[in-house]
């Protein structure tokens, strides 16, 4: 920072000095001087000109130096507060969202303050460098100059705030068509599948109009800021004009003073002109700066490093009495908030259109007062309606989000909440749709454990029911898959996810996020004939909606409303009239009995 202010004195002194070579050279040929008088003012202006052309482009080159130093410093402490929220959060703030702001959002803040820097050290000592010579030279034009300053900065001021308030919506409908496009694309094959896409193809051109119409909005007022400008520069030029021309015809005035201050004039508006055009051209980076300072200033989920605790045995036991949990209320631009439902998978629109509510409405308790007891390695059904509460039980327990409040005793030991290290340790997640990195599907499988041999993964494999579909690949496990590669369907991607959990076996807890959600039938059943030897001498927490899992299942919590409506094993519950037994009347499963029997 000192190094640009440095510069900027400079080059306001070779502004300066160029102003005076070209007004002595001007003067000269006005007094008919010979051509060899030229040589030196001339070589004055191309010397002045020079400096200040080099101290320009280092300026721009430091400038850039030290954005390209602030993006990477920010780059990293964006992906980790990102991975330290969880992807709770980040689904609340939007998929699309995210992604905009870990990508181009950085580029933009990169611009933002490679422009920005060098502008304001320019405005700050150009304009009192050229006004304390053209004082010297021509008090009534210093005055015209200073007077006008005031006036310049007031509309600056007027019209930036209202640019400001603009681009504020507009970046904030930038946000939400982010989200809903990439959602939708990666919701795609359940909207052609529910036959709803045209829908939310109308959907997104509404939001993209919106948007378009924000933009220009934001333009309106760029542009009526750029003629604000323009037109008090002009006019306090040409009032020094009119003024010195009229004490050149009077003889109170000299030419070069005079001329030295009228070339100088320009130079002294040029840094605010500047920083003003500028100013509304890198908006989007300071939005994306203060998007991205509101994400690091954002509270972290708790650890609770306290627990010693060595895993998850036949004899353990985890007690659980009056669980209560409530999304938080704070605004967001573009997220919406499922109510009831834990962060709905933002890939899937279709299943988030139904009871979305504004992040900045008041949003009822999506838990209220649970109270369960799990034990040993057991199977348990976490079942209910849409939005009953089931996956964000699944992901309170997981750790991506703290309770609001209640007790929580594991093996006799007091926990605050489940983001404790020692817990998380020994828990694997499989959401409803595992991401699949670009990569071999070996890298896959390794992804958490990257020290494992190519034999453990071929083993995990096996496990994971893999070895048909790796045995038609004619590179089996070094197929590329992922995006920009080979293709794989919904049960495959489960495959690989379960190859991933089986790769490290101090994962006693297995947690199941809905993950046949979007499969058919027939690939469900194959994937549950895998699931079932994996369950065994694991603690399984499986939340479904499908009723052929109560079958397999030691233990069942039903949710109803983000309340426990019934618990125990499945015989105690079917048959007897109660809650379980209306759900499963109204999923058309009455069949169920029969599987237990």
């Amino acid at each position: 920072m000192l190094a640009l202010a440095l510069l900027s004195i400079l080059q306001g002194a070779a502004i300066s000095g160029q102003a005076a070579g070209l007004t002595w050279a001007l003067v000269r040929i006005w007094h008919r001087r010979p051509m060899s008088a030229l040589l030196l003012p001339a070589l004055a202006f191309l010397v002045a000109f020079t400096v200040r052309q080099l101290i320009e482009v280092a300026k721009q080159r430091m400038a850039t130096s030290y954005a390209d130093g602030a993006v990477r410093q920010l780059r990293p402490q964006v992906q980790e507060k990102v991975f330290r929220l969880g992807p709770a959060a980040l689904t609340q703030r939007g998929t699309g969202s995210a992604v905009t702001m870990l990508i181009d959002g950085l580029d933009e803040v990169k611009t933002y303050i490679q422009t920005v820097l060098p502008k304001m050290m320019d405005m700050t000592f150009i304009p009192l460098i050229t006004l304390v010579l053209i004082w010297s030279q021509s008090p009534l034009s210093g005055i015209i100059l200073l007077c006008m300053l005031p006036l310049l900065f007031f509309f600056l001021a007027i019209l930036g705030l209202a640019a400001r308030d603009r681009s504020n919506k507009q970046y904030a409908q930038f946000r939400k068509l982010n989200t809903r496009f990439v959602d939708t694309i990666l919701g795609l094959p359940t909207l052609k599948m529910l036959g709803i896409s045209e829908e939310y193809e109308s959907e997104i051109e509404s939001t993209s109009d919106r948007f378009r119409k924000r933009t220009m909005s934001v333009i309106r007022v760029a542009l009526t800021s750029t003629f604000a400008l323009d037109f008090f520069t002009t006019l306090a030029i040409a009032m020094m004009a009119v003024f010195l021309g009229n004490r050149l015809i009077d003889g109170t005035a000299d030419l070069f003073p005079s001329l030295l201050a009228l070339i100088l004039a320009p130079d002294y508006f040029l840094p605010i002109r500047q920083f003003g055009d500028d100013y509304h051209a890198t908006l989007d980076g300071k939005n994306a700066l203060t998007d991205m300072q509101d994400l690091l200033s954002q509270p972290e989920p708790k650890q609770d490093d306290r627990l010693d605790w060595d895993g998850w045995g036949e004899d353990s036991q985890l007690t659980v009495r009056g669980l209560n949990f409530t999304y938080p209320t704070k605004p967001q631009a573009d997220a919406v908030v499922p109510a009831g439902k834990a962060a709905s998978s933002s890939k899937n629109p279709a299943a988030s259109k139904e009871g979305e509510q504004e992040a900045s409405e008041p949003i009822e308790p999506a838990l209220t007062d649970l109270g369960f007891t799990l034990k040993g390695y057991s199977k348990v059904a976490v079942i209910g309606r849409s939005g009953a509460g089931k996956s964000t039980l699944v992901q309170l327990l997981a750790g991506f989000n703290a309770p609001s409040s209640g007790s929580i005793e594991l093996d006799g030991r007091s926990m605050g909440h489940f983001n404790a290290p020692s817990w998380q340790r020994h828990i694997a997640y499989i959401p409803q749709d595992p991401y699949i990195f670009s990569g071999s599907i070996a890298d896959n499988i390794r992804f958490y454990a990257q020290e494992a041999d190519d034999s453990a993964i071929a083993q995990a494999a096996t496990q994971a029911g893999l070895d048909d579909w790796l045995g038609v690949l004619p590179e089996g496990l070094g197929t590329q898959i992922g995006e920009g590669h080979r293709g794989i369907s919904g049960g495959q991607a489960q495959r690989i996810s379960l190859a991933r959990v089986l790769l490290d076996s101090t994962r006693e807890i297995l947690l199941f996020d809905e993950p046949t959600a979007h499969l058919d039938i027939e690939t469900e059943y194959d994937l549950k004939q895998t699931l079932l030897p994996i369950m065994e001498g694991h603690l399984v927490i499986f939340a479904t909606h499908r009723l052929h899992w109560l079958a397999d299942a030691d233990q069942v919590i039903m949710l109803d409303q983000g309340r426990i409506a019934a618990q125990g094993a499945p015989k105690d519950l079917i048959g007897q009239g109660g809650p379980l037994d209306q759900l499963i009347e109204r999923m058309g499963g009455n069949q169920i009995a029969g599987y237990l029997d």
